[in-house]
């Protein structure tokens, strides 16, 4: 059975900026023999061991006998943006690629179930050059990713035995593209270190500096999408910086009011926007109602967007949503100050709001059992899982000559109340098994200098002296019209 999955988007980015180039084809087609063969790596040392790493079904599934074929992508148009204050030049390529290929995914390389035949592809990718230096090789790292979701269509064999496996019967044959389509998309990137002079860690853009709270108030003149009762039953889907919320349902209405509230910690990589998708809930299958977006530097630079938007692609309607970045306090005399605030202005229909940003760097253990390096393995030998409230968050980590796990990694949570909370970690090796635990009261930062710990945390493990070396930082989050003053 032939199974073509689309997934279709605006992807073309109508800017007078973009310049249309034919070199740059001709540079990919002699640089695709070379770029397939790295896709192949990427797949097999990359995006395996992640997937293995989603459920204990998944623990054995690879991807084989790959064949990306001859055919290049084309480069169609190109932008460049130079931006000297954060030392970076950002070059947008649109891309085309439709080829056949051969990619066959399995539980074991023995039998595949299914097998990817053609990929169809259209969007715009984005490479960052910085930090610009002063010294050779002038470029400290190159990073890449796509702006916003491309076009994807996938044409597959075999795709229903793979939703067979345990713990993929919930997904769908758009959700997977869905997924795949979204995989490098911002914030989602990957950033390539050029030189050992640069510190990629330090980037700008790594760290979520920016707490924006997201107000889903009403909608206005929503089209009909209930022949007989002449209403629609609309809820709104929010994405940004790779979190998905959801309001409500309001039943058998064109204008409806939600007054939902959503948090997300948004970086400062260049491109990034929030967008809402409006739905109409049905027994058989949602129906598109519109959609819009807002650029997250839009809110960056006015701080606070209130306004009605016009829905794309319907008729009629819009939405009503109010947008603001809060502030990042270090002084942990304003925590109580801020939750009487919250709980006067949130509303009825929302979650408890956030109080606090938690900014954790897990940097590398030392004294656990020992884990030594197995070149034909290609799962994560060493994996953190850090949890904070309701909040999982898991890493793979790379082993050292010693035999030791380094992660090196940025992590934040969203905290309701730091006095109440606790970060809760766990070291596991390619098997699953837990090799030490540790645990951190967020309290303990309250009473820290600049509400920041860097230090060795003793981990519960066999080994006699197991540690993990951990930054974690506390910053109070605070709306920028409310007074924090004592």
């Amino acid at each position: 059975m032939i199974t073509n999955i689309h997934l279709s988007l605006n992807v073309q980015v109508a800017d007078k900026e973009f310049e249309k180039v034919q070199c740059l084809s001709v540079i990919m087609e002699h640089m695709w023999p070379y770029l397939s063969k790295y896709l192949v790596k990427f797949l097999k040392q990359k995006i395996q061991p992640k997937l293995r790493s989603k459920s204990r079904y998944l623990s054995n599934f690879c991807f084989f006998d790959i064949d990306f074929g001859k055919k290049a992508p084309q480069v169609t148009h190109m932008r460049v943006q130079s931006d000297p204050e954060k030392k970076q030049i950002i070059m947008d390529l649109q891309i085309k690629y439709n080829a056949p290929v051969k990619l066959d995914v399995g539980l074991s390389e023995r039998a595949a179930l299914a097998r990817v035949n053609n990929v169809k592809l259209e969007g715009t990718f984005r490479i960052i050059f910085a930090p610009l230096m002063g010294n050779k090789p002038l470029i400290g790292a190159l990073t890449f990713y796509f702006p916003q979701r491309p076009a994807l269509q996938l044409d597959w064999t075999g795709l229903t035995r793979l939703l067979d496996i345990p713990g993929l019967h919930s997904l769908t044959n758009r959700k997977i593209v869905e997924k795949i389509a979204t995989f490098l998309v911002s914030p989602k990137h990957i950033t390539k270190r050029i030189t050992s002079k640069c510190d990629v860690t330090e980037l700008h853009f790594k760290e979520r500096k920016n707490a924006v709270r997201i107000h889903v108030l009403e909608a206005r003149n929503l089209v009909a999408k209930d022949f007989y009762t002449k209403k629609s039953d609309p809820f709104v889907v929010v994405r940004g910086g790779g979190k998905t919320f959801k309001t409500r349902v309001i039943s058998k209405t064109l204008n409806p009011e939600w007054k939902q509230t959503f948090e997300i910690l948004f970086s400062e990589l260049p491109g990034q926007e929030i967008e809402f998708q409006l739905w109409d809930r049905d027994v058989a299958r949602d129906d598109p109602m519109g959609s819009c977006k807002i650029a997250v530097s839009q809110v960056l630079k006015k701080k606070c967007v209130d306004k009605w938007i016009r829905l794309q692609n319907v008729k009629s309607g819009e939405l009503h949503i109010k947008v603001e970045c809060l502030r990042l306090l270090s002084d942990p005399a304003k925590l109580n100050k801020v939750i009487k605030q919250n709980k006067l202005i949130q509303s009825p229909k929302s979650e408890e709001l956030s109080s606090a940003v938690l900014y954790t760097v897990i940097q590398k253990a030392k004294g656990l059992p020992v884990i030594r390096p197995k070149k034909s393995k290609l799962n994560p030998l060493a994996k953190v899982q850090v949890t904070v409230g309701d909040t999982v968050k898991r890493s793979g980590g790379k082993i050292n000559t010693t035999g030791e796990p380094e992660w090196k990694k940025r992590i934040q949570f969203l905290i309701k109340n730091p006095l109440n909370e606790e970060l809760k970690l766990k070291v596991r090796n390619e098997q699953n098994k837990v090799l030490g635990r540790a645990s951190v009261p967020l309290s303990r930062l309250m009473n820290a200098n600049d509400m920041t710990i860097e230090n060795w945390f003793p981990l519960k493990s066999k080994g006699k002296t197991s540690e993990i070396l951990l930054k974690l930082q506390l910053r109070i989050l605070a709306p920028r019209n409310i007074s924090v003053k004592p």
